[in-house]
C-alpha cells in the first residue's frame, strides 16, 4: 500500500488528523499491508491522539490481534500453525535453520507452501534461502507462542543459538543466546 492510498483511507475517508510523516510511519509499521492500514484506521478513529497511536500501533492492538488470530491462525491446519509459532523466534530463517531448531526434515516444503499462499512470509533473497515474517504477524506469533508454550521458547532459542554459531552467523547466535539468558 502506498502512502497516497493510506492518506486516502485515513484522512479523506475517515477524517483522522494525521500528517504525511505519520502516514509514512504507519505504512512502514504495516509494511504496506492494506488490511493492516485498515485495522489501524479502525483503531485510530476511536482514540484522542491518533498521531501517538500510530507510533504505538502493533500486533498487540485488539483489531490487529483479533484479525490475525481469527482470520489467519485459525484458518491454518495444526501442523502449519505449529511451524509458524515455533519459527517466530527467528528474525530471519532458512529451511536448514528451521529443520535444525525444530527437529524436522520438511521445512523447505513448509516454507514453499507458506510462500505460495502468501502467508506473511517475506523472501530476503532471490534464491529463496532466507525468509522473515511480516513484522506484525511475527509479533503476534511470538505473543501466542509465549502464552501457549512458554517453556518451548527458551529451548528453541538455545537450539537456534547453537545452529547459528555452528554456521558462522555470530550476530544471530548472540541474539538467540541473549534471548535464552533473558528468559532465565
Amino acid at each position: 500500500l502506498l502512502e497516497q492510498e493510506a492518506h486516502e483511507l485515513l484522512v479523506t475517508r475517515t477524517g483522522i488528523p494525521v500528517t504525511t510523516e505519520d502516514i509514512e510511519i504507519l505504512v512502514e509499521r504495516t509494511e504496506g499491508w492494506p488490511a493492516g492500514v485498515s485495522l489501524a484506521a479502525l483503531w485510530l478513529a476511536g482514540i484522542d491522539e491518533p498521531r501517538d497511536g500510530i507510533r504505538q500501533f502493533s500486533a498487540t492492538h485488539r483489531h490487529v490481534a483479533d484479525y490475525l488470530a481469527t482470520e489467519v491462525l485459525e484458518a491454518v491446519d495444526d501442523d502449519e500453525r505449529d511451524f509458524l509459532l515455533r519459527t517466530s523466534i527467528f528474525d530471519r530463517f532458512s529451511a536448514e535453520a528451521c529443520d535444525a531448531v525444530l527437529g524436522t526434515t520438511n521445512a523447505r516444503r513448509s516454507l514453499a507452501d507458506l510462500e505460495r499462499t502468501n502467508l506473511f512470509l517475506v523472501a530476503l533473497d532471490g534464491r529463496g534461502d532466507w525468509y522473515r515474517y511480516h513484522h506484525l504477524f511475527r509479533e503476534l506469533l511470538r505473543i501466542e507462542l509465549g502464552t501457549t508454550r512458554p517453556e518451548t521458547v527458551r529451548e528453541l532459542h538455545g537450539r537456534a543459538a547453537d545452529w547459528f554459531r555452528a554456521n558462522g552467523l555470530v550476530e544471530e547466535a548472540l541474539a538467540h543466546a541473549a534471548a535464552v539468558s533473558h528468559d532465565e
